[in-house]
C-alpha cells in the first residue's frame, strides 16, 4: 500500500491539528493491515480444514511433525480410532511410543527420525500397531512426507496420514488361517487330491495322491509342475488305458462337474473319481481331481449283491412277498411273489401308498400305529386282512422291520408277507366247530338237567316212600320186597349220579370247595359206611392213619369222601374173601401236607392188559363183571378226574387173583386247628319245627307226598301249591315260616316266583330250592334270584329236616353266596369299582347306560350283518368294544374283536354269523341279569 506525505517547512513547528491528522491516518492504515491479515488467516484455516475434512472423509487421521522440535499434532480422528480423549492421549511422542506394539518399536526408533532431520529420507509408508483403549491393538498404515524446509535447506515440517487397516489385517489373518487349515485338511485326506490352475499347473497336491499313483516326489516338490501330459504318462495304472486318457480330455473340454465316476485299475483296485471345475466370477480358474480307493467297498457290495441274490432266491422259493416303503409309505421295491399274492403288476405298485392300494380304507388306524412303531425302530409280526386286485378278502402274516440308511437313519420299512388265508379259513372253521361243540355241550347240559329232573323226581319218591314203608309194620315177605326195592333204587341212583358227575366234569361245571375238614374223620366215616357191606361178605376192614396227619386240612371234603367211598366200595365189591385195608400217610411240605391214601384188598385183581384201560369211560374188564357186580363203568374214570382236579395223582397196582392197591396222592394246605371243623355235626332240637307253617311248591304229586310224609311227625303245617304263580298269590295273602320251592314247574317256575317274592313281598322269608338238577349253573341261578339254600333230589328225610331246622332256628336274612360266581360268569364289575373308587352311584349309572344302549347296538349289528352291510357291522363293533371291555363281559371280549376284524373283509362267513348271533344273545342275557340284579328296568 502506498502512503502519501505532506511537506512541512522545517522552520515552522508542527501544529497540533496536523499531528492528530497524521496519527489518525496511521491508525487507519494499521487497522486495514490487520483486516487483511485476518482474511488471509481465515482463508488459510479454511484451506487446512478442507484438506483435513477431505482426508478424514476417507477415514484417515492427519498429523504434523516438527522435525526440529519433535512436536507432533494429530487430528481428532486419530484418537477416535483408538477410543481415547485428548487428555488420555495427548500429542506426546513418548506416550505414543508407550502404546506402540513391542514388536513394532524396533523399526520405528530415533535413527529413523535422524534420517528425516538430515534430509536423507523425504517420505515413508509403514505399518504399526497401537494399543487401543479397549485393550486390543489397532493396525495403522502410516504415510508421511517432508512438507517445508528452512532458508538454509534444513527439513522443518513433516505432514502425513494414518489409515486404520485393522479390518483388512483381520481378513488377511483369517484367510491365512483358513488356507493353512485347508492345506492341512487336504494333506490329511484319505482321498487323493490334485488341484490344477487354468494352465494345468499344480497348485496343491496331497501325499495320499502320491501314494495312490506311486509318485516318487513330495507334494511340495510337485507344486507348479505342468500336468498337460500327466494322463498319457500315468495311463499304465489303469485297466482301460486309452479310455482313461480320452475321458480326461473330455472332462477338461466340457468343464462340467462329474461325481462318483468309477475307474478299474490294472492291479485289480477300483478308484472313484470326482472332477470339480473351479470358476471365479464366471471365469474358469482351474479344476480339482479327487480319487478315492473304493476297492474294499466294491468287494463288500459285490458280496452283498450275491448274498442278496441268494436270499432273494430263498424268499422267492418260499413264496414270501417282500416290499420296501419309504417314510411316506410309498412302495419303492416289490418282489414277484408279492405281486403274485396281491394280483398287481410291479408298475402298479411302485410309487403307490401301500395302505391305500391294499387296505382300501380298512384297518387304516391299525396300520398307522404299526408304521409309527416302525419309525421308532420296533420289529414285530402281525396279521392283517387285505383285499387283492380282484377284491378278494385275504389274510396276510406280516413281519415288519425298519429300513436303515448307511448313516443309521431310518428311511422307511420293509415287510415280508405270508399268505395265511387258508390257515385263517381253517381257524374259522375250527372256531365254528368249537362253537357248535359248545352249543352241543350246552344242549347236552340242558338235556342232563331235564333228565336229572325227570329221573330224580320219581327216584326221590321211590326212595323216600320206600323208606317210610319200611318203618311201618310189615310182614317178613313185605320187608324183603321193600328192601329189594330200596336196594335197587339206591343202585340205580349211584349209576345216575356217576353219569351226571361225569357229564359235569366234562363240561367243566364241577366246582371244588376249599374249606376246613378232618381227613381222619372222613376216613372213619367212609369205613363205617362200608363196614356193613363188608361184614355181609365176611370181609375185615382195617385202617391205619399216620399220627403226624394234621387235625385240619383245606380242600373239598365231599369230593374226597366220594373218592374214598368209590375206592373202598370197589375193593369190597371185587373182594370175595380176605380183607380191605385203608392207610393214610403224610409228609409236611412248607404249609401243605402231602397226603397219601392207599386202599389195598385181596380181591380178584385186574389183568395187565386191562389195567391200562382202567380209567377209560364206560369200561369194565369184561361183560361178566358188569353182569356179576353191576355198575356203570364210570367210577374209576370219575375218581381219576376228581383227583386231578385237586392237583393230585392216582396209581393202581394189581395182580390177577391176588388183589389190588390204589394209591391217591394229594397236596393239601394245612387248615385251622380249631373246633369249627365239625361244629355243625351236632343234632339240633327238632322241637323248633313244631307248629311252623311251610309252603310247599311242587308240581309232582309223588314229591309232595314224600315231603308231607317225612314232615308229618314233626307237627308242621304244610300248604301245597303246584306252580309258582299260585305260590306268589298265596304268599301275598298268607304268612309262612319257610318256602320249599321246586325250580322247574309249569305256568311259572320257581326262579321267577322267587324273583317276584323278593321284589314285591318279602326279602327275609327263607326260600329253599328243591330241584332234581345237579348242574352248577342252575344252583347258582337259584342263589342269584334270592333263594337261601339248595336241596337236591333225591334227599333223605334227615337232610330235609336238617335244612328246615337250619333256616327256622332264628331270624334269617337273604344271602346270595353264589351270586358273584354267576356275576363273573357273565360280567365283572371290578373294573368299574376301581375306576369309581367304589362309588355305587357311578356303577349304577354305568349299568343303566349299558342296559339302555348295548342291547340296541347288538341288535343293530345282527341286522347289519343280515343286510350285508359289513362296514356298519365293523363300525358298531368298534364302537361297543370299549364297553364290552369295561364291563368285562369275558366271553365276548375276544368275540367282538373277531367280529370287527372279520367284518373288515366285507364278506359273509359261518364264523362271523355265529359270532354275531352269540354276541346278541349274550348281551341280552347280561342286560336281563343286570336289570334283575340292580333294578334298572324302571329307571
Amino acid at each position: 500500500m502506498k502512503r502519501e506525505t505532506t511537506s512541512i517547512p522545517s522552520n515552522e513547528p508542527l501544529s497540533t491539528d496536523l499531528l492528530h491528522l497524521e496519527n489518525e491516518q496511521l491508525r487507519a492504515e494499521v487497522e486495514q493491515l490487520r483486516d487483511m491479515i485476518r482474511q488471509q488467516q481465515t482463508e488459510l484455516t479454511r484451506i487446512e480444514q478442507r484438506w483435513e475434512f477431505a482426508l478424514e472423509g476417507f477415514g484417515d487421521a492427519v498429523w504434523e511433525l516438527n522435525l526440529q522440535t519433535k512436536e507432533i499434532i494429530r487430528s481428532a480422528r486419530y484418537r477416535e480410532i483408538l477410543g481415547y480423549t485428548r487428555e488420555e492421549f495427548p500429542d506426546v511422542v513418548a506416550i505414543w511410543m508407550d502404546k506402540l506394539h513391542p514388536q513394532d518399536r524396533q523399526q520405528l526408533t530415533d535413527p529413523d527420525m535422524s534420517l528425516y532431520q538430515t534430509g536423507v529420507r523425504k517420505s515413508h509408508v509403514t505399518e504399526y500397531r497401537l494399543l487401543a483403549k479397549d485393550g486390543t491393538y489397532r493396525h495403522f498404515l502410516d504415510r508421511g512426507r517432508i512438507f517445508s524446509y528452512s532458508e538454509d535447506g534444513r527439513p522443518l515440517l513433516m505432514i502425513g496420514t494414518s489409515t486404520d487397516i485393522t479390518h483388512q489385517k483381520n481378513i488377511e489373518e483369517a484367510l491365512r488361517t483358513s488356507a493353512h487349515r485347508l492345506s492341512n485338511l487336504i494333506a490329511d485326506f484319505q482321498e487323493g487330491i490334485l488341484l490344477e490352475d487354468e494352465n494345468r499347473a499344480i497348485v496343491l497336491v496331497n501325499q495320499q495322491f502320491c501314494n495312490m499313483f506311486s509318485v516318487p516326489l513330495t507334494p511340495d516338490a510337485l507344486k507348479g509342475v505342468d500336468c498337460s501330459g500327466m494322463a498319457e504318462q500315468s495311463k499304465g495304472h489303469f485297466k482301460e488305458q486309452e479310455a482313461f486318457v480320452t475321458r480326461v480330455d473330455q472332462l477338461l473340454k466340457d468343464q462340467k462337474l462329474v461325481i462318483g465316476e468309477e475307474i478299474a485299475l490294472a492291479d485289480g483296485r477300483t478308484f472313484e473319481r470326482d472332477y470339480i471345475p473351479i470358476f471365479i466370477d464366471g471365469t474358469y480358474a482351474g479344476h480339482l481331481w479327487k480319487y478315492t480307493d473304493i476297492t474294499k467297498r466294491k468287494h463288500a457290495e459285490d458280496a452283498a449283491f450275491h448274498l442278496n441274490e441268494k436270499y432273494q432266491r430263498i424268499i422267492e422259493n418260499m413264496n414270501l412277498g417282500l416290499i420296501e416303503v419309504d417314510l411316506e409309505e410309498r412302495i419303492v421295491y416289490t418282489n414277484q411273489s408279492f405281486c403274485a399274492m396281491s394280483g398287481y403288476e410291479p408298475d402298479e405298485l411302485i410309487g403307490q401308498v401301500a395302505t391305500d392300494i391294499l387296505l382300501k380304507g380298512q384297518n387304516i388306524q391299525f396300520m398307522k400305529e404299526k408304521n409309527e412303531s416302525r419309525l421308532k425302530g420296533d420289529v414285530d409280526a402281525y396279521e392283517v386282512s387285505i383285499k387283492n386286485k380282484r377284491g378278494e378278502a385275504m389274510w396276510w402274516l406280516v413281519s415288519g422291520a425298519p429300513l436303515y440308511a448307511e448313516s443309521g437313519q431310518i428311511i422307511g420299512s420293509t415287510g415280508i408277507h405270508l399268505d395265511i388265508t387258508k390257515q385263517k379259513q381253517l381257524e374259522s372253521e375250527l372256531r365254528v366247530a368249537k362253537q357248535e361243540a359248545e352249543h352241543s355241550a350246552r344242549a347236552k347240559e340242558l338235556f342232563l338237567a331235564n333228565m336229572s329232573h325227570e329221573i330224580r323226581t320219581p327216584m326221590n319218591a321211590i326212595l323216600n316212600l320206600g323208606q317210610q314203608i319200611k318203618n311201618t309194620s310189615l310182614t317178613e315177605h313185605q320187608q324183603f320186597f321193600i328192601g329189594m326195592i330200596n336196594t335197587a333204587a339206591s343202585n340205580l341212583l349211584v349209576i345216575i349220579n356217576d353219569i351226571l358227575d361225569f357229564s359235569k366234569i366234562e363240561a367243566g361245571e364241577l366246582s371244588l370247595e376249599h374249606i376246613n375238614f378232618s381227613m381222619a374223620a372222613l376216613i372213619e366215616q367212609a369205613v363205617q359206611v362200608m363196614t356193613q357191606d363188608a361184614e355181609k361178605k365176611g370181609l375185615v376192614i382195617t385202617q391205619k392213619i399216620d399220627p403226624s396227619l394234621a387235625p385240619a386240612l383245606m380242600g373239598d371234603p365231599f369230593r374226597i369222601n366220594q373218592i374214598l367211598l368209590n375206592l373202598i366200595g370197589n375193593s369190597v365189591k371185587f373182594t370175595n374173601s380176605g380183607s380191605v385195608h385203608i392207610q393214610c400217610d403224610c409228609k409236611k411240605a412248607a404249609r401243605n401236607q402231602l397226603v397219601t391214601l392207599s386202599v389195598m384188598d385181596t380181591g380178584i385183581g385186574i389183568a395187565p392188559e386191562f389195567l391200562r384201560n382202567l380209567f377209560a369211560k364206560f369200561t369194565q374188564e369184561d361183560g361178566s363183571i358188569g353182569r356179576r357186580y353191576g355198575g356203570s363203568g364210570l367210577g374209576m374214570s370219575i375218581t381219576k378226574q376228581l383227583v386231578e382236579l385237586m392237583g393230585g395223582t392216582i396209581d393202581v397196582q394189581s395182580e390177577k387173583n391176588k388183589g389190588t392197591t390204589v394209591t391217591v396222592k394229594l397236596s393239601l394246605p394245612i387248615g385251622k386247628n380249631d373246633n369249627e371243623v365239625n361244629q355243625k355235626q351236632t343234632t339240633p332240637n327238632e322241637d323248633v319245627l313244631l307248629s311252623k307253617r311251610i309252603l310247599l311248591v311242587e308240581d309232582n304229586a309223588m314229591n309232595r307226598l314224600v315231603v308231607t310224609t317225612i314232615l308229618k311227625p314233626y307237627g308242621v303245617t304244610i300248604v301245597e301249591e303246584t306252580n309258582g304263580f299260585n305260590a306268589v298269590e298265596r304268599l301275598r295273602k298268607e304268612t309262612f315260616d319257610i318256602v320249599l320251592m321246586d325250580v322247574q314247574m309249569p305256568v311259572m317256575d320257581g326262579l321267577e316266583a322267587t324273583r317276584i317274592t323278593r321284589q314285591e313281598i318279602s326279602k327275609s322269608l327263607p326260600i329253599v330250592a328243591l330241584t332234581a338238577s345237579v348242574i352248577r349253573t342252575e344252583k347258582e341261578e337259584c342263589f342269584n334270584v334270592g333263594m337261601n339254600d339248595f336241596l337236591a333230589k333225591p334227599f333223605e328225610g334227615k337232610e330235609l329236616v336238617g335244612m328246615l331246622m337250619k333256616w327256622l332256628h332264628g331270624v334269617v336274612e337273604v344271602v346270595e353266596p353264589e351270586a358273584k360266581e354267576e356275576h363273573e360268569s357273565l360280567y365283572n364289575l371290578s373294573r368299574l369299582e376301581t375306576i369309581s373308587r367304589g362309588s355305587q352311584e357311578f356303577i349304577q349309572k354305568m349299568i343303566q347306560l349299558f342296559c339302555t344302549e348295548a342291547p340296541d347296538v347288538a341288535t343293530q349289528i345282527k341286522a347289519a350283518y343280515e343286510a350285508g352291510d359289513f362296514s356298519k357291522v365293523k363300525y358298531l363293533a368298534h364302537r361297543i368294544k370299549p364297553t364290552v371291555e369295561t364291563m368285562d363281559i369275558t366271553s365276548q371280549i375276544e368275540s367282538i374283536r373277531q367280529i370287527e376284524s372279520l367284518a373288515s373283509n366285507g364278506v359273509a362267513s359261518n364264523e362271523l354269523e355265529l359270532l354275531v348271533n352269540d354276541f346278541e344273545k349274550t348281551i341280552h342275557l347280561v342286560t336281563e341279569h343286570m336289570q334283575t340284579t340292580y333294578g334298572t328296568e324302571d329307571k
